[in-house]
């Protein structure tokens, strides 16, 4: 089984792509094994399902530190045509990322799989978790996406990475984030996923 994610920039025109386009290719090209970006602002990315709620939280920070963010609709399942290019690859999680998406009203992400057990699980604590994303300021999505890039790392050194002067500065914004709280909701979810 795979981890699909299909997303796009929420209000990405307010913003030069030119700063933008390299933050989300970064983000994406950290965790997907293969993906594409396409009309613009939209992406669809394959992953493991080890690493697809870390990759998704980490792709919107990396917006959110921009002052942007993005919808996401994560599918799990198949693929029953493995193509080059995810664009033209088949599968159950394609499908079911594609209907998450669609599926997105006021909420910046949904997931979808065979398993409505699991979809009622991670459809609960997910938009939850976008929910406390909200409250985050730039600098503070900064620090988060550094905390998830360097996850052995102490808070001394995510300081010294972020050229920050002390590491109470690190602590006071990864406390604000409520990241160890997400981190414990996103770890939940993923131990759910790989348990089927």
């Amino acid at each position: 089984m795979i981890a699909v994610i299909s997303g796009d920039i929420i209000k990405s025109r307010s913003a030069d792509p030119k700063i933008w386009m390299p933050a989300l290719d970064e983000a994406i090209g950290l965790y997907a094994n293969k993906f594409d970006i396409f009309r613009g602002d939209s992406f669809q990315a394959e992953l493991t399902l080890q690493n697809v709620l870390t990759a998704a939280l980490y792709i919107k920070a990396a917006m959110l530190a921009l002052d942007l963010d993005v919808r996401m609709g994560i599918g799990i399942g198949t693929t029953e045509h493995d193509a080059p290019h995810i664009k033209n690859s088949f599968g159950s999680a394609l499908i079911y990322s594609g209907e998450a998406f669609e599926e997105l009203k006021k909420e910046t992400i949904s997931f979808k799989s065979a398993y409505p057990k699991l979809d009622a699980v991670c459809n609960v604590i997910l938009p939850l978790v976008a929910e406390l994303t909200t409250r985050w300021t730039p600098n503070m999505a900064e620090t988060v996406k550094v905390a998830f890039r360097n996850e052995d790392a102490n808070q001394a050194e995510l300081a010294k990475i972020l050229d920050k002067k002390y590491q109470s500065q690190v602590s006071t914004e990864l406390q604000k984030a409520s990241y160890a709280k997400i981190q414990r909701a996103l770890d939940y979810c993923t131990k759910e996923i790989l348990a089927l």
